[in-house]
């Protein structure tokens, strides 16, 4: 037969244990973040290890525009 303390301490067993999932999900979500900050970063400096850096134009430069449709490229003034 349950008294009204089997109750309670039932209670407090399932709160006591909510509060720690809620302790371990908030742990495992920084460390995630962590690591895909990390990953995310090294794969930035990888990407950009050989890119060239963009021409900057002036208004009135002459730049070959490469039309995809026709496959010729085009002098054209920006």
């Amino acid at each position: 037969m349950r008294n009204k303390e089997d109750i309670r301490i039932r209670d407090l067993l399932l709160e006591e244990m909510a509060e720690e999932l809620q302790e371990q999900r908030e742990f495992l979500r920084n460390d995630a973040k962590k690591n895909i900050e990390t990953i995310q970063s090294e794969n930035r400096k990888t990407y950009n290890k050989r890119r060239k850096i963009a021409p900057m134009y002036k208004e009135g430069d002459l730049v070959a525009w490469n039309w995809a449709k026709t496959k010729t490229k085009v002098l054209r003034s920006l």
